[in-house]
């Protein structure tokens, strides 16, 4: 597989590079929709075969994880054997009937950090902007911010100052995810976390903030978020081993999150959206919108809107695991 195309972490693509262009607003960019995109969870291995013309998901598989063989973590390895993922790539691709790409990686949260700086100025210049950023994000990271693949969007802040929201991965680590694709015929086009992907089913115009959670059995994201702008993203690991324990640290965290916002951020938070992987009992969500006392809404696609041609079982895969990958059709749409 090639190396030699840029790969970006937001899902925004083609940030400005002017050097005397003044900061404005940021238009909500949009990227060129892979052919094929990896979802690596500790659990699973989602793959998605995506049809451009259409903008639909054409095919979906799950491959299993043995337990230990992907521990996502900002400063170490990733994966415990490389080559047994590498191989679980390979027959998830060989479900989808295709090894070429270009492709998609979508990583797990826990892999990314992902910060909110906020500045009275930036210069203009990308390379200066990018500078700053690295400097100020020294403190942040576990490991030599050298070390750092970076990505960030410059936004304006209300009533005055400016934000960047910035994403960052070690090299090594965004290399490890990356190298598990070399058996397949293409470059990677686009890396992002989990997290990201989902914020285009978000609603752009929503008069107040929301809030989004990313749930697994190993992982908890809240991402507060304003027309799909990250205003505050929160990762944390999870040792919960049943509902009921699950349930419990969700709503400590939403409760934390929602404070942080309105506190900190001057924002109200009036939904949660939420994107659980296994998917949310309605019960289950109701009583968490009992304990928060906000809309409760699960993020599950439909299959039969989202993608096209699927057999039954694809179309339940895509329904309970596949939010990530119609996120991405949604900001490709």
């Amino acid at each position: 597989m090639s190396k030699s195309s840029p790969v970006q972490i937001l899902f925004r693509r083609d940030q400005p590079t002017e050097k005397s262009r003044p900061l404005r607003p940021a238009r909500k960019r949009k990227f060129s929709l892979p052919a094929m995109v990896f979802e690596f969870q500790p659990e699973y291995i989602l793959g998605a075969r995506l049809s451009k013309s259409a903008r639909k998901v054409v095919r979906v598989a799950l491959g299993d994880v043995e337990a230990g063989a992907i521990v996502p973590s900002l400063s170490r390895p990733n994966f415990a054997g490389p080559e047994e993922v590498g191989r679980k790539v390979v027959a998830v691709a060989h479900a989808l009937g295709s090894d070429r790409g270009p492709f998609g990686v979508v990583l797990p949260d826990a892999a990314v950090r992902v910060t909110v700086l906020e500045f009275e100025t930036l210069p203009p210049d990308r390379k200066e902007q990018e500078a700053l950023i690295r400097w100020k994000m020294k403190p942040l990271l576990p490991f030599p911010v050298e070390e750092a693949r970076l990505s960030f969007e410059v936004e304006l802040r209300e009533p005055e100052g400016i934000e960047a929201v910035v994403m960052a991965v070690r090299k090594s680590v965004a290399a490890e995810y990356e190298s598990a694709l070399n058996d397949l015929s293409g470059d990677v086009a686009l890396v992002l976390p989990s997290s990201a992907a989902l914020l285009p089913l978000l609603s752009e115009d929503a008069p107040a903030g929301e809030l989004l959670m990313n749930i697994s059995p190993t992982q908890l994201t809240a991402v507060v978020a304003k027309g799909r702008q990250i205003r505050l993203w929160r990762n944390q690991a999870t040792n919960g081993t049943s509902s009921a324990e699950g349930l419990a640290g969700v709503t400590e965290e939403a409760v934390r999150t929602l404070a942080a916002a309105h506190d900190h951020l001057g924002l109200e938070i009036d939904r949660l959206r939420i994107c659980a992987r296994p998917r949310a009992t309605k019960d289950w969500a109701d009583e968490l919108s009992r304990r928060v006392a906000r809309e409760v809404k699960s993020l599950t696609p439909d299959p039969w809107e989202v993608g096209t041609k699927l057999t039954e079982e694809e179309g339940q895969l895509l329904e309970e695991f596949g939010a990530t990958v119609a996120g991405l059709v949604a900001n490709a749409g």
